[in-house]
């Protein structure tokens, strides 16, 4: 006859192991070592909570954005504990001044925007997460073509009028650096400070001879008023330079480091979505960005980067030393938040 002691272990062993693997089931190995899958605690791969739930992001209506915006729509902020509000700001130069005033917490900017504020000591500035990279056709300096038409090849540029969004962007820095390269003069091109949906307009008045237009407007400038691509800003030295990212004071992002891997885990979700799927893009382009829907097909998308890359920022950087829009080399690589954490 066994003794008690016998039956005891021989019950309680198998009561322990099924207790453990129940607990493994249900929560993995973070229910055993102290992390946690919950979204209020900072969501999978990281601990303790959200420091900041609310974030306020200043942003384009450009293709650029489509993944925050998907992020948004599925929830994918949500399940990082996070409430992501979208904010048209009028330039990529304003979100930075809004971010470094605290009006929003992240800004959607062209790099030159965050490097210039970051060269000058207006800011101590991180990179978020890219944005955008350059390919054909996204980027470009375009003119309504005609027989009275001033600029009908890249050599009539020079001493234009041309409008950009904003001096000192990708957009001339872009077009100058390509005009550069072919031995045409850039020194007295006219840059005229516009928004894209006064350019096309203004090249129809001749207050403007071309205009430097970012998806969606390169496509509306086209069908709208018959523009044409004079200067594609994404060939030669500049062939799929990075564009745009989002940024953050380094004060803010050191203060809340988990908010900060929350949102790059959401984001990242938005990016592989719209990178997979041209119809999961689409929608977003009509509802966010305003396309109507026969232009949206049309429209031309460039390369949503996973994650910036060192290398390529400082393209944008060096080009920015090039043309003395910053007065000496910036190492972009210092700027970079790095993912903390993954799902």
């Amino acid at each position: 006859m066994p003794r008690r002691g016998d039956i005891r272990s021989r019950v309680w062993i198998p009561i322990m192991a099924t207790t453990v693997a129940l607990l493994t089931a249900i929560g993995g190995c973070g229910a055993l070592d102290g992390s946690s899958n919950n979204p209020s605690g900072g969501g999978s791969g990281t601990t303790g909570p959200i420091e900041k739930p609310k974030l306020r992001v200043g942003l384009l209506p450009v293709v650029d954005v489509a993944p925050l915006y998907q992020a948004v729509e599925k929830g994918y902020f949500r399940e990082q504990g996070l409430d992501v509000e979208p904010v048209v700001v009028a330039s990529g130069p304003k979100a930075v001044e809004s971010v470094i005033s605290g009006e929003i917490d992240i800004a959607f900017t062209s790099y030159p925007g965050a490097f210039v504020a970051q060269s000058k000591g207006v800011a101590n500035l991180k990179i978020v997460a890219d944005a955008y990279a350059a390919r054909p056709g996204h980027l470009a300096l375009v003119a309504i073509t005609s027989p009275t038409a001033k600029i009908k090849k890249p050599e009539d540029v020079a001493e234009k009028k041309i409008a950009v969004t904003s001096k000192g962007s990708i957009s001339d820095l872009g077009v100058m650096s390509v005009l550069s390269a072919q031995n045409i003069p850039v020194d007295k091109i006219q840059w005229v400070p516009m928004p894209f949906q006064d350019m096309g307009p203004a090249m129809k008045s001749g207050n403007i001879d071309g205009a430097v237009v970012a998806e969606p407007w390169r496509t509306r400038t086209a069908k709208e008023f018959g523009a044409m691509t004079i200067v594609d800003v994404s060939s030669g030295p500049t062939a799929n330079i990075s564009m745009s990212g989002w940024a953050a004071t380094d004060k803010l992002t050191s203060a809340n480091p988990h908010t900060f891997a929350a949102f790059q885990r959401g984001l990242n979700k938005g990016v592989a979505d719209v990178k997979k799927d041209r119809t999961v893009l689409e929608p977003i382009l009509k509802t966010h960005i305003r396309i109507d829907e026969q232009t949206a097909p049309l429209v031309t998308i460039a390369d949503y980067p996973e994650r910036a890359d060192a290398i390529r920022l400082q393209r944008v950087a060096d080009l920015m030393l090039e043309f003395k829009v910053i007065g000496e080399r910036l190492d972009v690589s210092k700027m970079l938040l790095e993912p903390t954490a993954t799902n």
